[in-house]
């Protein structure tokens, strides 16, 4: 049987520290704190940003350091004990004053192999049964460190990682794509409308279909997207939610919409539909008049220009919101007719592709979500583990 020992044996935490705002953006290491670990652990590089502040060696992460949340600021604790690992595509960063670094004793155990138990349903509940704090939940360090761990022998402890990592290599690779694809759209806008000599607004383009729909009427297998399942500047939609979580009127969606988050529009949240759903109230939907522009409409809105200009008229101090007044009267550089519906069958075609990759993405991650525990626990032998991943590659 395999041993059981607790975390502090095998890590020592560095806490991060305090940051000027007025620095943020300047050249420097990025910034890693809450909002760069997703929900239940995992790296979040969706909202990296530069600081250019001094940055002592206690605080600094390179690439391939874990670092952890003993801090969470969401209702369903999420974030509480969540670890996160830099990719070696991301430079050294600094950490905030909410996470902590892990210095891991690589003697008595595998770093790939304390990833995954870290990810473990049974160690999340561990946090989440010892966080304190109403509005804000803490995790002491004393507790993270007490957990108990399964530690069978190091030969083990590689091959559960090997099989996991398989999976999360093919996500990795897929996520790249959606990266990349993104670039490329964003390159062909540009250059498409470098060359254009006319401009049209988007309400010329688009319309605004209001379809409010109440909770009375959601289906078990309803979709919900939030602000939260927005990513930052990219705009491929990988995440969501059930609608049957959900207490309020929502607006629905239809597959080839355009999700375009009206809430602090700085924020740069717009993304294309890949289903029909129902979306917050504080993202607008956007339709495409002619189907065979969706693909150019996409890129106009998702383009840094239109965001700039609805974050600049938005409304209100502290939660400023845009409208589709805004949004519709903006006017963005017009190719002709034909040159854009040329561009918009290239981004169609992408996008076909992006939204198989995430659904694949989808796929591989509830694979690895149910080998995981399984393999943590010792109840499911690693060669029959091996068998499901091949399967499912």
């Amino acid at each position: 049987m395999a041993d059981y020992t607790a975390l502090g044996e095998h890590v020592k935490l560095q806490r991060g520290q305090s940051y000027k705002s007025a620095l943020l953006g300047m050249d420097g290491p990025v910034l890693l704190g809450l909002g760069t670990i997703q929900r239940n652990g995992g790296f979040r590089g969706d909202n990296l940003r530069t600081y250019g502040g001094d940055t002592p060696a206690r605080t600094r992460v390179n690439p391939g350091d874990f670092y952890v949340s003993l801090k969470d600021v969401t209702h369903s604790a999420d974030l509480l004990g969540a670890v996160a690992r830099v990719p070696i595509s991301v430079p050294a960063g600094r950490l905030t004053q909410d996470t902590m670094r892990l210095d891991i004793s690589e003697s008595n155990i595998d770093r790939d192999y304390l990833y995954w138990a870290l990810r473990a349903p049974n160690y999340r509940a561990y946090c989440r049964a010892r966080g304190t704090g109403t509005t804000n939940l803490d995790l002491s360090q004393a507790d993270f460190l007490a957990y108990r761990l399964r530690t069978p022998p190091l030969s083990e402890q590689r091959a559960i990682a090997e099989v996991l990592g398989a999976l999360d290599d093919k996500i990795a690779a897929n996520t790249n794509l959606a990266t990349t694809s993104d670039e490329l759209v964003r390159a062909w806008y540009m250059g498409t409308s470098a060359s254009a000599d006319s401009t049209a607004t988007i309400a010329e383009l688009a319309t605004q279909p209001r379809a409010l729909i109440a909770p009375s009427e959601f289906t078990k297998d309803l979709a919900y997207v939030g602000l939260e399942h927005v990513p930052r500047r990219q705009m491929w939609l990988s995440e969501f939610g059930p609608a049957e979580s959900v207490t309020s009127t929502k607006t629905r969606f239809s597959k080839g919409d355009v999700l375009f988050g009206k809430l602090r529009p700085y924020f740069h949240k717009v993304a294309a539909t890949p289903f029909d759903g129902v979306s917050s109230t504080d993202i607008l939907v956007v339709r495409a008049s002619d189907t065979l522009l969706k693909g150019f409409l996409l890129a106009a809105l998702a383009s840094d220009a239109v965001v700039e200009r609805c974050a600049a008229a938005s409304e209100g101090t502290r939660m400023p919101r845009t409208s589709w007044a805004t949004l519709s009267s903006i006017e963005v550089p017009w190719p002709g007719e034909q040159a854009a519906r040329a561009m918009s069958k290239q981004i169609d075609a992408v996008r076909d592709r992006v939204e198989a990759a995430l659904a694949e993405n989808r796929t591989l991650a509830a694979t690895r979500d149910a080998l995981l525990p399984a393999l943590m626990s010792g109840t499911l032998r690693v060669r029959d583990a091996e068998r499901v991943v091949e399967s499912a590659l």
